[in-house]
């Protein structure tokens, strides 16, 4: 008879170590739980800083071929940036073979910016951006 007290504590202590660790399993399924909302954000706060990188490049990208074809038409109407950066606005006609080099490197332009915008509008489409 002596014993069953002891016994009685044991299982008191037993059932108090359970209810310790069924706390503790619940708290470590609670933080895994926020750990993976927590990755999800990350991955989508990745996925739009790439998507802006991609939009912010194909803006970079059009503002040096306005530039380009800026030039290009100035050139056409025989004046020149290198002079302007000069101070010099003096217009000189161009020769009939320096219009056609105009004219091949316009097209050229053109064609790079037109795969470009391919090239642009495929990314936003595979990352799910209409």
């Amino acid at each position: 008879m002596v014993q069953t007290p002891k016994l009685a504590e044991n299982k008191q202590k037993g059932d108090e170590m359970n209810y310790l660790i069924g706390i503790i399993f619940i708290a470590l399924i609670g933080y895994i739980f926020k750990q993976r909302r927590h990755i999800k954000f990350l991955e989508q706060v990745n996925h739009n800083q790439e998507t802006h990188d991609v939009m912010t490049a194909h803006q970079l990208e059009l503002t040096r071929h306005k530039a380009k074809m800026l030039e290009l038409t100035l050139n056409t109407l025989g004046y020149n940036v290198e002079r302007f950066e000069a101070s010099d606005f003096t217009k000189r006609e161009p020769s009939q073979e320096q219009l056609q080099e105009i004219w091949a490197e316009y097209l050229q332009l053109q064609q790079k910016s037109r795969s470009a915008q391919i090239k642009f509008e495929t990314e936003l489409e595979l990352r799910g951006v209409e």
